[in-house]
């Protein structure tokens, strides 16, 4: 993967958490808040934790930050997989934030 075509597939992922994140809290009015600053996205919970993606490209690599741990992810195959446990990036995402969250959160995307 060149890392034009990565950077095009990470901005896919940061649309589509944010657009989570909005619809997240318009269903049931709890504040999501999500910023981006760079490579860097944040999305912030009611409780004031936060979940942390940050983009590696020289690795090619999306890392993704919770408080209960650190997961790094890279394209194979045609989606993100965590270069450890092989899980799906949407899978664990979902996972933390729900967590995070406090209650299960729709996967809306």
């Amino acid at each position: 993967m060149t890392e034009t075509e990565f950077l095009d597939q990470a901005a896919k992922v940061w649309d589509a958490i944010e657009r989570r994140a909005d619809a997240w809290s318009q269903d049931d009015d709890t504040e999501i808040e999500s910023g981006r600053h760079g490579p860097v996205l944040e999305l912030e919970f009611p409780s004031g934790r936060k979940l942390v993606l940050n983009l590696q490209p020289p690795m090619q690599q999306i890392w993704l930050a919770s408080p209960r741990g650190a997961f790094h992810f890279g394209w194979r195959e045609g989606a993100w997989v965590d270069t450890r446990s092989g899980s799906d990036f949407w899978k664990v995402f979902m996972e933390q934030a729900s967590l995070e969250a406090g209650r299960q959160l729709a996967d809306t995307d």
